[in-house]
């Protein structure tokens, strides 16, 4: 069975050698480029070589550089650098300790290749008093009117809550309505003054957004500043301009008063939905809201652009809240509460820190919300990555006081003076697109803090050597180009390695090149030589036995399949054309290492594998079908072969039985037997065992054959038989009728053993339940007597008194 292995191993071997040429194939073809950035675009293993007169690939693994001795000071391998912190100032502890840093550090640098990554720590502590923001934005419709007289009546209530939070509180105040053009609200004059024609109260004139008070600390200021409930106003359709005006609260940053080391809090209060980007157009504005400020200088502070812009998206406002460091608090009331607050749930959901809370009809709540809003907001760090390039990836893991939390990039239920530690790490997977800057910056900022973790990035996406070019150099063919990192870049109308070649146009030397192109590909020369007007001319090989060649440099004498580590098994038995193996003659295969000879697969009677198999690199490989094997095809065990025939003729020729006649035994037997007392342990001659039983006196007679130098047949008889003895019968006999009496017995003792158990076990249970019993023996508690006894109560008074006797 070996012989039909080991072609499988052959086989097997083969498909190895070829994926490890291609595994080599794909390493050699990790770094491929034309120019030294874009070579280090490929990753962090391809390197540059500027060496001038470097023959071979100029990109390639830094590996293979150094291998093929282009010098180590030419090679172009920026490596990552950092994180080198540039500013690190310690926490703070409260807020009264000058300037407040709550991140630590505060900026870094790195410069960073394609594919590497790096790993950054930062803090981020709670400190205590920290400023706190609050502005207060207010619908002013008129369903609202409840809600503008409740304000009126808790503004101390809420001020002297949140200085009971933190000392250093400041709050503003603006209120929107919506813009002044049809359809949002009726454009008739009389309407614009007095928008609320059905009702008994008065409304004030239609406006968008308008800023009544800075941030500020003064409680007075804030009191004066309220609006009435008379000032409410109407439009005609149910929902507001409120994202025009939460935009520009939070793009108005000098005129509302925003500190930069700061808690920023809107708390937004509405009963009704809010317009978007597209809504203007009912109103025929069209150009798109510009996400700048636009608040006028006098008195009041309005939004100039409100009829100019349309309104902005929701991913606009999103944005700028998390620039500008602002949470905001949804506080949604009237009857469509239900309603309106899932739609706020779901815009709330698209910030990175923001709530959404059902507001009381009157308002009454309010400071409850704000009061929990700021609670949760400074209870929890959470990490987020601010203007992140997209070559970029950055992946955040928490360690928080009470150990890391599930939730992503967060902690939870901290107090103040509590430190959290963030690590991140940050991957470069691109390089910027041509054109654009090397540098970048984004950061890591800790949502509601004021502070952020500023990341310096340099991409190493350039070589140094780019800067040291020389133009019009004499090494590029007479000054027709510029030497740049070892190679050629050519002027126009000049093209090949050295500038050498000429054409009219750009497009003329774009045909000539598209001749070093083989069909449907796009590389130049197979990526294994250079165009030269036209021409390929290949590279060459660090061995000097290897050669490319070829009309594109397709071919070679070095990629065909190996047999015992040689290209075509060696030069004796074939040779490499083209990645194609040439045997010589006498041998075959895909890696020449199959023998043609067939002397090696005769059997015993001069036929090729007897028969039964084809040779196949000088060895047989037995049919499938056929109940044949070995080295030859010659092994049957299934078959009835020379044991069965040759069985008659050792028995007439040795034993003088079986089935043929004296005269049959010698016509039909034409050979002779060697009579042995035992079997010697080696045989000069392979031989096969054979046994049999010989019928006339139950014995069995073992004999071996096999073939001798001449082929003749050659038969060794063992010349005593092999008589089985008969079994003994008596001793059987007495032995099963023994085992069946002992059987029996154990039987019976187990029976009585268990009996006498169980009666045991009955007598002890029958034992516990007398003594359980509360009356003795010789009574019987169920027996009533038959006699009645009276009692006579004169009996002792009648009877004379007793006398003392001595």
């Amino acid at each position: 069975m070996a012989s039909k292995r080991k072609p499988g191993f052959v086989h097997l071997g083969t498909v190895l050698c070829l994926l490890l040429l291609a595994a080599l194939a794909r390493s050699d073809q990790e770094c491929s480029a034309t120019t030294c950035a874009d070579c280090l675009r490929q990753g962090p293993k391809c390197g540059w070589c500027a060496e001038e007169g470097y023959q071979g690939p100029r990109c390639d693994l830094i590996t293979t550089l150094q291998k093929n001795a282009c010098l180590s000071t030419k090679i172009q391998n920026p490596t990552t650098e950092g994180p080198t912190k540039t500013k690190d100032l310690a926490l703070s502890s409260t807020a009264q300790s000058g300037d407040i840093i709550q991140v630590r550090p505060q900026e870094i640098s790195l410069k960073m290749r394609k594919g590497d990554a790096v790993q950054l720590s930062m803090q981020v502590r709670q400190v205590e008093d920290y400023p706190l923001d609050l502005y207060y934005l207010m619908d002013m419709s008129f369903s609202m009117k409840d809600d503008v007289s409740k304000l009126v009546d808790i503004n101390s209530v809420l001020i002297r809550e949140m200085k009971s939070l933190t000392n250093n509180f400041r709050v503003g105040l603006g209120i929107f309505l919506d813009k002044t053009v049809l359809p949002m609200v009726n454009t008739n004059k009389d309407r614009l003054q007095d928008p609320c024609p059905n009702v008994d109260t008065q409304c004030a004139p239609v406006f968008g957004f308008r800023h009544l008070l800075d941030l500020t600390d003064d409680a007075d200021a804030l009191r004066r500043k309220l609006p009435n409930p008379e000032e409410v106003s109407a439009n005609r359709d149910i929902t507001e301009g409120g994202l025009e005006a939460l935009l520009q609260v939070a793009m108005c940053k000098e005129k509302i008063g925003w500190r930069d080391k700061a808690t920023k809090m809107v708390l937004y209060a509405s009963d009704e939905g809010f317009k978007m980007a597209g809504d203007g157009k009912l109103a025929a504005i069209l150009p798109p809201n510009d996400g700048l400020c636009h608040l006028s200088s006098g008195n009041p502070v309005e939004y100039t652009e409100l009829n100019n812009q349309d309104y902005p998206s929701v991913g606009q406002v999103v944005r700028v809240l998390r620039e500008q460091k602002i949470q905001p608090i949804f506080a949604v009331t009237d009857q469509r509460a239900k309603n309106q607050l899932k739609v706020y749930k779901q815009l709330s959901n698209q910030f990175d820190s923001a709530r959404t809370a059902e507001l009381a009809d009157d308002s009454s709540n309010i400071v409850g919300l704000v009061t929990n809003a700021y609670k949760e907001l400074r209870s929890e760090v959470k990490l987020q990555p601010v203007n992140l390039p997209p070559e970029v990836d950055v992946a955040i893991t928490p360690i928080c006081p009470s150990g890391t939390t599930e939730e992503e990039s967060s902690c939870m239920g901290l107090q103040v003076g509590d430190t959290a530690e963030f690590v991140i790490d940050v991957n470069v997977k691109d390089c910027p697109k041509q054109g654009q800057s090397n540098l970048a910056t984004f950061s890591l900022d800790p949502v509601g803090f004021g502070d952020e973790l500023k990341v310096n990035l340099e991409f190493l996406c350039s070589c140094e050597c780019e800067a040291l070019q020389v133009q019009a150099s004499p090494k590029c063919s007479s000054g027709n180009g510029t030497l740049q990192c070892g190679i050629c870049v050519c002027d126009q109308g000049r093209y090949g390695s050295k500038c050498e070649c000429s054409a009219d146009s750009i497009e003329g030397a774009m045909d000539v090149t598209a001749s070093c192109k083989a069909n449907n590909s796009n590389t130049l020369c197979s990526r294994r030589g250079v165009c030269i007007c036209g021409q390929c001319s290949c590279s060459d090989r660090p061995d000097p036995n290897e050669e490319v060649y070829g009309q594109f440099c397709e071919c070679d004498n070095f990629s065909c399949d190996r047999y015992q580590g040689m290209v075509c098994g060696g030069p004796d038995r074939g040779t490499c054309e083209c990645g194609t193996c040439r045997c010589n003659d006498g041998w075959s295969g895909n890696a020449c290492q199959c023998s043609k000879r067939e002397d090696t697969c005769k059997a015993a009677d001069g036929r090729i594998c007897n028969g039964q198999g084809k040779c196949v690199c000088g060895k047989c490989e037995c049919y499938q079908n056929s109940p044949y094997s070995g080295p030859t095809c010659e092994t049957c065990p299934a078959c009835p072969g020379q044991c069965a025939l040759n069985r008659d003729c050792v028995q007439c020729q040795v034993f003088q039985s079986g089935a043929l006649s004296p005269a049959e035994c010698q016509r039909r037997c034409n050979f002779n037997s060697t009579v042995v007392d035992t079997f010697p342990e080696s045989s000069p001659i392979p031989q096969e065992t054979c046994r049999f039983l010989d019928e006339e006196d139950g014995c069995f007679f073992t004999f071996k054959y096999g073939r001798g130098e001449d082929n003749m047949l050659v038969v060794t008889v063992q010349e005593d038989k092999e008589c089985p003895q008969g079994a003994p019968i008596l001793p059987i006999v007495l032995g099963i009728v023994g085992g069946i009496v002992l059987i029996g017995l154990i039987l019976v003792i187990i029976w009585r053993v268990a009996i006498h158990i169980y009666d045991k076990k009955q007598y002890m249970e029958f034992e516990k339940e007398r003594q359980k019993v509360q009356f003795t023996t010789d009574v019987n508690p169920l027996y009533v007597t038959n006699t009645t006894k009276f009692i006579n109560p004169t009996f002792h008074q009648a009877q004379p008194a007793h006398e003392d006797f001595e």
